[in-house]
């Protein structure tokens, strides 16, 4: 009896345990791709709501708005789980910076007899007879040649080789006169400078002066410090001169016949030939140097291939903007920058996130990504080129760039769709580049890839204007997402609510998916355009 009731309990026990377990199957793991999803508007949105706040003050390279950027982004990435690789193991990769303040400048005008004719000082205090546009931080002295329009051309030359030590001067007329030309004579040439006579209004010319007096004591451009190591370069100086001094240098009584001269020149120019002055200009600038520091934030995913994670693919934005200017038409002073980079930095921040839900979910990249956001491009992509000149990740290790400058908007072209964005590199650098970044589109936000200014000769030179270019001189492929410039570019106005959260969610989705794409590709993508090649030999940044 015993027995038989084991052995009825013995059969029952399996029969429940059959009947009421599923059978173990493996499930098989997501594909890495399929994260684009997890990119949202609303997540996009608070980001960037923090980014372009006023509190902030524009995020100009060297002021405490950007500090905080940074720390909040360093933030965001630690909470992510990626790893710093920055200096003593933060987020942050520091630099220094050279600053030029401007305290005053002093011109003087000699005779040949080197008897004062004029002399002036333009300072915070007072407005001076001239004012110093480009350089002027050494102190220079020269004789003097008037170049005319400063034309050259096949037909016209108005320049004389004659102009070693000596200032140009000439009727400056943007878009008429030869500005390249110009810089040519000061550089190749050795003229000490130039000084503009931009047309004969003596208020336009009082008004600027006095604009330009809230730069003294406030800094000027920023270069970077390790470039300027034991650069001795002569630095030379454009100055525009007061038109009632520029009549009185050039023989005459009044504006009147100085304008008189200039519509003459201007009705016959080939008859014009270069002749000297019989005066010395001098100019003598106070100036202090300054050492600003500057950083750009590193954050690391390495690859799950034991092979393929130690190649890079790196995707940037620059997280500067250009801080607080001239009041706009409601008294607003601070440029947030919204889309000018705050969307492209709220683009690589939502990529990082969604490639850490992959790599959480066992479906991470094969190559290592970082995600690097920049400082300094709006001085000349200073950040960039700090990275590239001073890599985390060799450069023959690094496969590809994926760099994102305003992809939050619509440009004039497109008011009514904001299914697009402009590509630039891809093609003219790497075609393996190219078909990832097209297989990615397809099978994600299939938008429109539009190639308008992805041109070697376009007028625009998009392809050397924002970061990628540190990359593409070094011979790194690199696709530049762009979606075009609009009316509040560098304004005020480029806040918040004019982003498109839409377009800008299927932008970051496609950066998303194209890293994905060379991340996991078998091969790397090469460069493989000769005309790129020579154009970056001939055009070093």
């Amino acid at each position: 009896m015993i027995k038989r009731l084991l052995s009825i309990l013995t059969v029952s026990a399996l029969l429940i345990s059959c009947g009421g377990t599923e059978p173990m199957v493996e499930k098989p793991a997501p594909s890495i791709f399929e994260f684009y999803n997890t990119i949202t508007s609303e997540g996009l949105k608070a980001d960037l709501s923090v980014l372009a706040h006023d509190s902030l003050e524009g995020r100009e390279t060297g002021k405490p708005g950007l500090d905080k950027a940074a720390r909040y982004l360093a933030g965001r990435y630690k909470v992510m789980g990626l790893k710093p690789v920055g200096d003593n193991g933060s987020y942050f990769q520091e630099f220094d910076l050279d600053q030029t303040v401007f305290e005053s400048v002093t011109y003087n005008v000699y005779d040949d007899n080197e008897y004062l004719i004029d002399g002036s000082t333009h300072s915070a205090e007072e407005i001076a007879n001239f004012t110093t546009l480009i350089g002027g931080e050494q102190s220079l002295k020269g004789e003097a040649v008037f170049v005319g329009y400063g034309l050259q051309n096949e037909e016209v030359n108005q320049f004389t080789d004659d102009v070693a030590g000596k200032w140009l001067v000439l009727l400056y007329e943007r878009g008429y006169s030869d500005f390249g030309a110009l810089r040519s004579y000061i550089g190749e040439g050795k003229a000490v400078g130039a000084i503009l006579i931009m047309g004969t209004d003596v208020e336009s010319f009082t008004q600027q002066a006095e604009r330009m007096q809230g730069e003294f004591n406030e800094g000027g451009g920023l270069s970077l410090s390790y470039l300027n190591e034991g650069n001795e370069e002569f630095s030379s100086a454009i100055n525009r001169i007061n038109p009632e001094l520029a009549a009185k240098v050039l023989g005459f009584d009044t504006v009147e016949e100085l304008d008189g001269m200039a519509e003459e020149l201007k009705a016959a120019p080939a008859e014009f030939e270069a002749y000297d002055l019989p005066f010395v200009f001098e100019h003598s600038p106070k100036v202090e140097q300054r050492i600003v520091k500057s950083k750009n934030i590193v954050a690391f995913m390495e690859g799950s291939d034991p092979e393929l994670k130690n190649e890079v693919v790196v995707l940037s934005s620059h997280y500067d903007h250009v801080g607080i200017g001239a009041p706009d038409s409601t008294g607003d002073t601070i440029y947030n920058g919204a889309d000018d980079d705050g969307s492209g930095t709220v683009g690589v921040l939502h990529a990082a996130q969604a490639f850490s839900a992959a790599k959480a979910a066992g479906a991470g990249p094969k190559r290592s990504v970082l995600f690097l956001n920049v400082s300094g491009e709006e001085k000349g992509l200073l950040g960039s080129r700090y990275y590239s000149d001073h890599p985390i990740f060799e450069v023959e290790n690094t496969v590809a760039n994926l760099n994102v400058d305003m992809i939050g908007r619509r440009d004039f072209e497109h008011p009514d769709n904001p299914d697009y964005v402009y590509i630039i590199g891809g093609e003219i650098i790497s075609s393996g580049l190219n078909d990832m970044l097209k297989q990615a589109n397809e099978e994600s936000v299939n938008i429109e890839l539009s190639d308008r200014y992805n041109d070697l000769e376009d007028p625009n030179q998009f392809y050397r204007r924002s970061d990628h270019w540190n990359f593409g001189r070094l011979g790194i492929p690199f696709v530049f997402f762009f979606n075009g410039v609009h009316e509040d570019y560098h304004k005020a106005s480029d806040e918040i609510e004019k982003i498109d959260f839409g377009a800008l969610t299927k932008r970051t989705q496609l950066l998303f998916a194209t890293t994905a794409m060379v991340a996991n590709a078998a091969e790397r993508p090469e460069v493989d355009n000769q005309v790129f090649i020579e154009k970056t030999q001939q055009q070093p940044r």
